[in-house]
């Protein structure tokens, strides 16, 4: 309280004196008060410290029980460049050889190099991935660029990534798949009315695909060509005869030598062959021998399809061709059948159709249907070509009303054939000329031989669960000539051992805080904060009672610490005998869990001992709540002392004010008196 300097005209300092008096009263109660304070923050600050150096104690039980120590394994690979592993607690400890075959990897095809100014026609471009695909609807006049991002940009693309490589010779468009695994294997094909698209080059059918396509297309037809009514065919075999008096030989040597041996066995071989004059067999067979046998003496370049002098590494004089092992027959099918080989095949039969049979057999009847149109009903056809001549129908118009002479069936079926031959002329096309996108990466699971038994696979380079309880990771292949990987599966001694150390490192820690804590020298006086706190030798007695104590649900040798290695020292602290704890950890591996774990075992019992001291309920708890409460009545206790030095020092205060004011009157009267008899 600050009154001012007062009374300077007498010499008193009133503040001074009123401050003196005050503090005088104050001191020894203020002392008190503050003894009191810091022993209860010394007090609590200690027992803050032992509970943490115990509650450290009881976690690390707690985690050793909880986490499955004994159970965990610990994973070793001889080559971590080729394969690493994890393992759970599920996996059977041994020495297991993965042989990595291959790795998984995703699909990625590229286009064959484009001009600059190259832009495409309109069209539409299916790209899929496995079984999930999208359409790109590609514009009139885009360009390669415009084709990546409409790739790329699809709100439906399941995992494409589509871009530009700049080739020195042009640019080129890769298309990846973002998933590894046979199963993400990239198409791609393409849908356009403009014949000459070059968006065309972008589609993408591997030989198998384009083989199977001509397969399909050449079915279909086939299911197509049913017999020909008798009307069919006398206009087919019109057709026929006229397609083959156009026809020029290919070699007339071999045609001359052909029909001559067929004539020699048939002479009406050489004439019109009609359903009452037919060739006969003999003629056939004559024919095809030395249609061989001339052959012979054509030159291979002339004969071989693909034929390189500098590929056959031969004279071409000096080459010599194998009989041929199928009839003539066979042989003409064998060059259509898509994938055909000798040994693969055997002989061909008759029965067998070839995708250019079922393409002509399809000209044929389709022929002959439109024949009999024509025939059945010429005034109308005539009326329609009239139609068509003035302008008044397009070509498509003209088609359609010659369709809609027909009776429905008949109609149905013409449109069935043609479809199945437009089909059929796409596919043999595809499968003569491929001009679309090459692989440049195969789509393929990674592969793995386990103990050079078992074959694994995944669509990524994680094999999940390969052993039981065991993933595998594979970054690279095992070289040819090396030996396979080995993984090492064993129970973690390591681990187990790092957990019993920190547990004997934290109880000394605790041993030696709680020391130091509860320490009194009698020499000099000094105390501990817990100095003869009996909560301190509660907490140490309990710990080495659980110590010595024998765990029950253990095996007969293994019921106490003692026999891990781990004894009291004379001084109180523990200590390891490492010669016996690994052998424990060697030999009784398997035997350890049922000493530290369950409900019964030994870590429990540390966690409960500590919970009954460091719990809500414990000991140690229940003193620092007192020392708490404690410490709020003496707040309290500084609070009344405030304010009673406050009221102290106003009275005070007051008290002198009244004695300056009464000496100042006297001074006044005395100098008034003074002055009186001096005048």
């Amino acid at each position: 309280m600050s009154l001012g300097p007062i009374g300077m005209n007498t010499g008193m300092d009133i503040n001074a004196m009123v401050s003196k008096i005050v503090d005088a009263e104050r001191a020894p109660k203020q002392q008190s008060i503050n003894n009191q304070l810091n022993q209860i923050d010394s007090s609590i600050s200690a027992y803050g410290r032992l509970r943490e150096s115990l509650d450290t104690m009881k976690n690390l039980m707690a985690s050793f029980r909880q986490e499955k120590a004994f159970a965990a394994r610990k994973v070793e690979s001889t080559d971590d460049a080729v394969v690493s592993a994890t393992a759970t607690t599920e996996a059977i400890a041994g020495r297991y050889a993965v042989d990595v075959l291959q790795l998984a990897q995703s699909h990625k095809i590229a286009s064959d190099v484009f001009p600059e100014d190259t832009k495409f026609g309109a069209g539409k471009l299916r790209v899929a991935v496995g079984n999930k695909s999208f359409v790109v609807e590609v514009k009139e006049h885009s360009k390669l660029t415009d084709v990546v991002r409409s790739i790329n940009g699809d709100k439906s693309n399941p995992g494409v990534r589509a871009s530009v490589i700049n080739d020195v010779n042009g640019p080129r468009l890769i298309v990846a798949s973002e998933l590894s695994g046979q199963e993400n294997a990239v198409s791609m094909t393409v849908d356009t009315e403009q014949p000459q698209n070059p968006l065309k080059k972008l589609e993408y059918k591997t030989l198998e695909q384009r083989v199977r396509d001509l397969e399909n297309a050449r079915s279909t037809a086939q299911e197509l060509l049913n017999p020909l009514t008798d009307q069919e065919q006398l206009v087919a075999d019109r057709i026929a005869q006229r397609n083959i008096s156009a026809a020029k030989s290919v070699d007339q040597e071999i045609a001359d030598a052909t029909r001559q041996a067929a004539t020699i066995v048939d002479p009406n071989a050489a004439k019109d062959v009609t359903p009452t004059n037919p060739i006969s067999n003999q003629a056939i067979a004559a024919a095809a021998s030395a249609g061989q046998a001339a052959n012979k003496y054509i030159k291979p370049e002339d004969r071989i399809p693909g034929w390189t002098e500098t590929a056959s590494g031969t004279l071409l004089d000096s080459y010599w061709e194998p009989e041929p092992e199928l009839d003539a027959k066979a042989l003409e099918k064998s060059a259509d059948v898509p994938g055909w080989s000798n040994s693969a095949s055997g002989t061909l039969t008759d029965s067998y159709v070839t995708p250019k049979e079922a393409q002509l057999a399809l000209d044929k009847k389709l022929a002959a249907e439109q024949a009999i149109v024509e025939a059945e009903n010429q005034q109308e056809i005539d009326k329609i070509d009239a139609a068509l001549l003035a302008g008044e129908l397009n070509d498509e118009q003209a088609k359609q009303a010659k369709m809609g002479l027909l009776p429905l069936e008949q109609r149905d079926y013409i449109q069935r054939v043609e479809n199945a031959q437009q089909a059929l002329k796409e596919a043999q096309r595809s499968f003569d000329v491929y001009s679309g996108m090459s692989q440049v990466q195969a789509a393929q699971d990674s592969k793995v031989l386990l103990d050079g038994v078992a074959q694994l696979s995944s669509k990524n380079n994680i094999i999940e669960n390969a052993i039981d309880g065991v993933d595998l990771t594979l970054k690279g292949r095992t070289q040819p000539g090396k030996q396979a990987s080995e993984i090492d599966i064993e129970y973690n001694r390591e681990g187990v051992r790092e957990d019993i150390e920190q547990f004997v490192a934290a109880y000394n820690q605790f041993h030696q805080l709680s020391k130091e804590l509860a320490s009194a020298d009698p020499t000099t006086g000094q105390r501990g904060p817990l100095a003869g706190d009996s909560v301190v030798r509660s907490a140490d007695s309990r710990l080495k009672a659980v110590f010595s104590s024998a765990i029950e649900p253990a095996p007969d040798d293994l019921k106490s610490l003692t026999e891990f290695g781990i004894t009291t020292t004379r001084q109180g602290t523990l200590e390891i005998n490492y010669s016996m704890l690994d052998r424990q950890l060697n030999n009784n591996f398997n035997k350890l869990e049922d000493f530290f774990g369950g409900n019964q075992g030994f870590a429990k019992k540390v966690e409960d001992a500590i919970h009954g001291i460091t719990g809500v309920q414990g000991s140690l708890r229940t003193r620092e709540q007192s020392l708490v409460e404690r410490n709020y009545r003496i707040q309290d206790d500084q609070v009344n002392l405030d304010r009673r030095m406050e009221n102290l020092e106003k009275r005070t205060h007051a008290k002198f004010s009244a004695m300056q004011d009464s000496t100042s009157k006297m001074q006044q009267q005395l100098a008034g008196m003074m002055n009186a008899f001096g005048g």
